[in-house]
């Protein structure tokens, strides 16, 4: 494959997740530090700002190989005007840099409420620029709006994986509380909800491609193809992850026992490797205009 599309494929991935789980973190601060009383759902989020933090900075620094140089991103950002790639580069970097703030303020007991949703803010943008490097190509598989449904549905379904992960992992051992597991079962909800949504959009877009000449149409081929069985397990591959989320967070709502914790990370395992295929696949059916 490509070997030059790796490190997109990782950065945007790692990009999007770090948003999600951002964006959902503040959600949940706000959510839950009304009901907890002991201040746990401001120790787990704190410390999940950090995690995304070191998230978005990998995504950015194994994006420098794709550019090849520092000075190549630095040049690149002369184009802020015109160039969506430059805009993705500075939103990103942006948003680096205030959820890093976001931490310190946190972390020194300050008010998190205006940074963290401006923050949540240019993340999104970071996203939207993510997806516009792509929709502005002569690549009809990515020129599309789908692009959009992707990104930011993977944004989303990576976020919910991030925050679920951010409430196991550094709650310190701690039970949850009753308010806590009823975020979680809200955010399964919403899992099954956006990947439905995304395949719901599908049938559009095939349509589209199969009407947008040569190129559409032999990218189409590709995914029916060459890609076919990997389009499919890619998705049985995250609605699994979803329904499991659904069967944990409701079978056991009330009592997560210590085996629980194991279907949980077994479903985010699933949907993490569902939307890494599903990223693969993107770039793998990016076939140029220029085909004939």
């Amino acid at each position: 494959m490509f070997y030059q599309e790796w490190p997109l494929i990782l950065f945007t991935l790692l990009g999007q997740l770090a948003v999600g789980t951002f964006l959902l973190l503040m959600i949940a601060r706000t959510v839950l530090s009304k009901k907890d009383n002991q201040g746990l759902s401001r120790q787990w989020t704190k410390n999940g700002f950090l995690a995304v933090a070191v998230t978005m900075a990998v995504g950015i620094g194994l994006s420098m190989f794709h550019l090849g140089a520092i000075s190549n991103a630095i040049n690149t950002l002369s184009n802020f005007g015109s160039s969506w790639l430059s805009r993705e580069i500075v939103f990103s970097g942006m948003f680096l840099a205030l959820v890093g703030a976001t931490f310190l303020m946190d972390h020194y007991k300050k008010n998190i409420t205006a940074v963290g949703w401006i923050t949540a803010v240019v993340g999104i943008v970071a996203v939207y620029s993510m997806a516009s490097v792509y929709t502005t190509t002569i690549i009809p598989a990515w020129s599309h709006v789908n692009t959009y449904v992707a990104y930011f549905g993977t944004t989303m379904v990576y976020g919910i994986v991030g925050v679920i992960a951010c409430m196991l992992l550094l709650s310190k051992g701690q039970k949850l509380q009753p308010s806590c597991l009823t975020f979680l079962r809200y955010l399964s909800i919403a899992a099954m909800v956006v990947v439905i949504l995304q395949l719901a959009f599908l049938p559009a877009y095939f349509t589209s491609l199969a009407g947008s000449g040569i190129a559409g149409q032999a990218s189409l081929q590709l995914m029916f193809d060459s890609y076919a069985f990997t389009m499919v397990l890619r998705w049985l591959l995250t609605l699994a992850g979803g329904g499991l989320f659904l069967f944990v967070f409701y079978r056991f709502a009330g009592n997560l026992s210590t085996k629980t914790p194991a279907l949980i990370y077994l479903a985010i395992s699933l949907i993490v490797i569902g939307e890494f295929m599903g990223r693969y696949l993107f770039y793998a059916a990016g076939i140029p205009m220029q085909i004939g």
